[in-house]
């Protein structure tokens, strides 16, 4: 993986993370909206790589399955 790719998950898995956490300190969203926020993140993040995994595997040569 290369390193601009890996730029653009660590900005888009962790600045949301950094929003959400301001958020919950200063008292304004209750903690369960954090945790099923975390949760979702995890999820989609999780299915992305499943997803470029899959394509990886498309994109071999016939001779390489």
């Amino acid at each position: 993986m290369s390193r601009s790719v890996l730029a653009v998950l660590s900005i888009a898995v962790g600045l949301p993370f950094l929003i959400l956490l301001a958020l919950v300190s200063s008292s304004g969203v209750s903690a369960s909206v954090f945790t099923s926020a975390i949760g979702l993140v995890i999820m989609s993040v999780f299915l992305m790589l499943v997803v470029y995994e899959i394509k990886r595997i498309v994109d071999l040569p016939p001779d390489a399955h």
